[in-house]
């Protein structure tokens, strides 16, 4: 069954207004993140801002907090997310300006959009307005979808579902890359109202890939 690719978030200013507090953007309109950066997407991430301040609230902004219940992943889930929950500076230091949380359970469902694969729920926004899923697929890859709806709570059904999921990202590195550079590039353009000059060279790396709202 076909879902939407793209992206699900707040907005980013001047580069993206969403009116609400979440909008869909295609894909194709998505800047790229340096997947070939020396160490790969982890490093890059550990370079954005002081891991130690963010993870204390010292850099001022709100982070996704404690880990997820488990010490012990099941094999089944994928070997980046698991690294990436066994590293308490980077895992507590990621951003969120709309107060999301790491999923303490991680329920599964089974997958209203493909026949033998899994969702697992691992992040929250705070009103219930999004969560965030690692779709387990029958060959052994994943990808990341987000939606409204709980599917680990109640049955959905396979046509609502595509109309409500969109897949956000290949894997969990490019999609809690993404999601860090995001919240990052929110804080400086609206929360701190940032000119071009003025943002860091990571974020103005990101999203000069956009085109400016030249209507606001």
């Amino acid at each position: 069954m076909t879902i939407k690719n793209g992206w699900i978030s707040f907005g980013l200013g001047r580069f993206r207004p969403v009116y609400g507090t979440y909008g869909g953007t295609l894909g194709a309109v998505l800047p790229t993140l340096p997947r070939d950066h020396p160490g790969g997407l982890h490093e890059w991430m550990r370079e954005l801002v002081p891991l130690g301040d963010l993870a204390k609230g010292e850099y001022g902004m709100d982070t996704l907090g404690g880990p997820v219940a488990a010490t012990e992943y099941p094999a089944a889930l994928p070997e980046s997310f698991a690294a990436f929950m066994a590293d308490p500076l980077l895992r507590d230091s990621v951003p969120t300006c709309t107060s999301c949380y790491w999923e303490a359970g991680l329920p599964t469902a089974a997958s209203p959009v493909r026949e033998g694969a899994r969702l697992v729920r691992f992040l929250n926004d705070r009103q219930g307005c999004v969560f965030w899923y690692l779709h387990l697929l029958p060959d052994g890859s994943h990808e990341v979808l987000a939606g409204s709806e709980a599917y680990d709570e109640y049955e959905v059904a396979p046509e609502q579902a595509a109309e409500d999921l969109w897949r956000v990202a290949p894997d969990f590195d490019e999609f809690i890359a993404r999601f860090w550079i995001e919240n990052l590039a929110w804080y400086e353009l609206v929360g701190q109202d940032r000119t071009d000059d003025e943002l860091s060279a990571p974020v103005r790396a990101y999203v000069l890939q956009l085109p400016v709202d030249t209507e606001q």
